[in-house]
């Protein structure tokens, strides 16, 4: 079975944490009993999220694993042309059927470049060429349009950007909910976004934010508020860990098994790149992270923004929900959306929503590899920031071993 985090996991295995550590550090963790009786390698963490997948689908742990399988394969392909690429970029999609032939979109023809990075992929790949707008391009045309729509009164705005139509799609709530025809409001807009716009106007949306290792319980004096995502590090090597941007006020995190200790603030971010802050603490913070109540895990990859696949599922662990949720698929690649008139952009918007409030902040992941940090709910479906942008947002990279 091809996995992508193999390379990594055999390093794990060969030289784990405690071999890179510092010797504080090493016995600080080899005093981490509970932490250590939690933990799951690899192979284990896989096999845990393929079972999870498939009884949230009501499919077999084969299909589930054929739809994995062809999910890594489609992301190293994309991952390869993205960068090359941009302009002709445009994003990728699994098939409703589990191991089907995936799709990758492009603006313009495929060139020989892109049809020999398929060729030695070995994945069977549907190309669908000659579309309208590359990736860099449709979202340009979400944030102006999103502009737009918040100079003409609407402030309560979802847009996201739909690589499988090569449009961009838009639901604004009607100020007092009286609703005005999305054609009236077209036609305010500028000349260029007359057309590849799919606008709607509802009475009101479902905007919300929800309220060391990764996945643990954060406080503010005392009460519980968000969840940490991501154990992280700053070019000077000052380590610390994330939570949602809108999380005001943490200070304290509790380690299972252990003890409640304090965090110190340090950058708070919410924007084009997503909503995301991180702390520092008087305490270790290794490359892991709790995937669910009693399952710790190393970080071993990163999620890259041109690897996130429609149809792709990643698994959500909010210490609210308290359980691994792994039943949702993502939706769109790219969304921007309002809260209490604060505009987030570069969210991967998921098909549902599985938290509830005090998830925000933790880590959606799938395997060993981190995909994003929890920020709440657009249009009534989970968003999260992605961790690949935590350099650009708030100055760090998510530490992985």
């Amino acid at each position: 079975m091809k996995m992508r985090i193999s390379k990594r996991a055999i390093v794990a295995l060969a030289a784990p944490a405690l071999l890179l550590a510092t010797p504080a550090t090493v016995a600080a963790e080899e005093n981490d009993t509970a932490a250590e009786s939690d933990y799951q390698t690899p192979e284990e963490s896989l096999e845990h999220d393929l079972r999870l997948t498939a009884e949230a689908k009501g499919w077999t742990f084969e299909q589930a694993e054929a739809q994995y399988e062809v999910t890594e394969a489609i992301g190293d392909i994309a991952g390869e042309i993205a960068p090359k690429r941009p302009e002709a970029f445009v994003g990728t999609a699994l098939s409703e059927e589990p191991g089907g032939a995936p799709t990758l979109y492009l603006k313009g023809e495929a060139d020989e470049f892109v049809e020999r990075v398929i060729e030695q992929s070995g994945q069977k790949v549907i190309v669908a060429d000659g579309q309208p707008y590359s990736f860099v391009e449709l979202q340009e045309r979400s944030l102006q349009l999103t502009e737009e729509l918040i100079k003409l009164g609407y402030g309560d705005i979802v847009s996201a950007v739909d690589i499988t139509e090569g449009t961009v799609s838009a639901e604004v709530a009607a100020p007092r909910g009286n609703i005005v025809e999305a054609d009236q409001i077209a036609g305010r807009l500028s000349e260029e976004l007359r057309t590849g716009i799919d606008l709607s106007v509802v009475k009101g949306l479902d905007n919300r934010a929800e309220h060391a290792y990764g996945g643990a319980v954060l406080y503010d004096d005392g009460f519980f508020e968000c969840t940490s995502g991501w154990t992280v590090e700053a070019p000077d090597g000052t380590t610390g860990v994330t939570t949602a941007g809108h999380c005001n006020g943490i200070n304290e995190i509790e380690e299972d098994g252990c003890c409640v200790f304090d965090m110190t603030f340090q950058t708070q971010y919410q924007g084009y790149w997503g909503d995301v802050e991180w702390h520092t603490t008087n305490h270790i913070e290794p490359a892991r992270f709790y995937a669910s109540p009693n399952n710790l895990r190393d970080t071993l990859s990163i999620e890259p923004w041109s690897d996130f696949t429609v149809g792709e599922s990643i698994c959500m662990f909010g210490r609210a929900t308290g359980s691994r949720e792994c039943g949702l698929d993502v939706e769109d690649a790219w969304v921007s959306c309002t809260f209490s008139g604060t505009t987030i952009d570069s969210l991967v918007q998921m098909d549902g929503d599985v938290t509830t409030g005090g998830d925000s902040g933790g880590p959606w992941s799938w395997g060993n590899r981190a995909y994003g940090s929890h920020v709440g709910d657009c249009g009534g479906k989970n968003v999260f920031s992605r961790v690949d942008d935590f350099d650009e947002a708030i100055g760090v990279t998510v530490r992985t071993q």
